[in-house]
């Protein structure tokens, strides 16, 4: 699936998601990443349902919503991280990644303040 091009100038606009793999600019990713603050980053938790609190607080002062999209289907992130998020009045949001694609360049162009931890 190619996405429509945003006017929005960014190095992390995703291109595309296809084949298990997200496309930004020219770099291909068929492992799990987290792009934050201009850099996109290997992420070593193996499955979406594993992430916990501890993986992510780095990032938690800095941002108000953590984008995990999870694979072809969508995955329910473990009940702690769900009210861990909420007590931390941060918002989480878990899609397929190919949702969460579009979600990550929609939330790009509004110049949020957001992580994407992105499953291929």
């Amino acid at each position: 699936m190619e996405l429509v091009e945003d006017k929005h100038n960014s190095d992390f606009n995703i291109k595309k998601y296809i084949n298990n793999t997200i496309i930004i600019n020219d770099n291909s990713y068929s492992e799990p990443i987290i792009i934050f603050d201009s850099k996109i980053s290997n992420f070593s938790i193996d499955k979406p349902n594993l992430i916990n609190i501890n993986d992510i607080e780095q990032y938690l002062d800095s941002i108000t919503l953590v984008l995990i999209g999870t694979g072809e289907s969508t995955i329910l992130p473990n009940q702690d991280l769900i009210e861990l998020m909420y007590k931390k009045n941060k918002g989480l949001e878990f899609m397929n990644t190919d949702s969460a694609c579009k979600t990550h360049n929609i939330l790009l162009s509004e110049s949020r303040s957001f992580i994407s931890i992105l499953y291929p």
